[in-house]
């Protein structure tokens, strides 16, 4: 009797084992950014979610760039907010789609300073989509977004058991190709690589997740630190400072 019982046991466990194995096996790179996704939106707020914050910027060529941001996804608006050489600059986005570029409060610019600062109010859209893409991840990432999501893989990123998501988007942002890295036990965001193999004059280059900061059932990381891949170089860091109201 005690045979059989060794023997019935081992069969489950080869049974258990393949099925376990199996289910690896089918996991899609979907699959794994939707499990990202419930970890860091659990009810699913992101579509429907009004974010306003003060973020600090610095950068190797600017240490105290500084930002107000404003974004309400379910209608569109944007409200970027930035103190820079000609003044403050304020890059609006309405409800209804409008958009305007206010420095110091007024929409007239002359023309010499509007070409020097990029002041065009066509470029609205790219900085919406940007703060957008980048502040809504990985919930950002949708069908929209996204071209294709590659078959996820195991590795290792600076000491930390991850999956790696190669994702290539529909249009370029700072990069066509990404690489996703979600911890392997909560499917928290670890890192993100931009691809640049297309432009051989610029390096890759990696952001490192850190902290939580969290509003409204969201958690997403409050630093976002970037560096060149290969040399480690480091470019700068985006810092959730707190809400607008605070």
């Amino acid at each position: 009797m005690t045979n059989v019982k060794i023997l019935l046991t081992g069969c489950l466990l080869i049974v258990f084992g393949f099925h376990a194995q199996a289910q690896h096996a089918t996991t899609t790179g979907t699959e794994i950014l939707e499990r990202s996704k419930q970890k860091h939106d659990p009810d699913g707020q992101w579509s429907n979610t009004e974010l306003s914050i003060h973020i600090q910027e610095p950068r190797i060529q600017n240490r105290l760039r500084y930002s107000q941001l404003a974004m309400y996804t379910k209608t569109g608006y944007f409200k970027l907010v930035r103190d820079s050489e000609p003044g403050i600059i304020e890059r609006i986005i309405d409800h209804e789609g409008n958009a305007q570029v206010l420095l110091n409060g007024s929409p007239e610019i002359a023309d010499d300073i509007k070409e020097k600062y990029r002041l065009g109010a066509d470029r609205n859209t790219g900085y919406r989509s940007f703060y957008r893409l980048m502040y809504g991840l990985p919930m950002s990432l949708t069908e929209d977004v996204v071209e294709e999501i590659g078959k996820p893989k195991e590795s290792n990123f600076a000491g930390q058991e991850v999956y790696s998501l190669e994702i290539e988007l529909k249009e370029p942002m700072i990069s066509k190709k990404w690489e996703l890295m979600l911890d392997r036990v909560d499917y928290s965001m670890v890192a993100l690589k931009f691809d640049h193999a297309d432009d051989s004059n610029r390096p890759n280059e990696v952001i490192l997740f850190d902290g939580k900061y969290r509003w409204e059932g969201i958690s997403i990381p409050r630093f976002r630190h970037w560096y060149h891949e290969d040399s480690g170089a480091y470019q700068g860091s985006d810092v959730i400072v707190n809400n607008l109201d605070q």
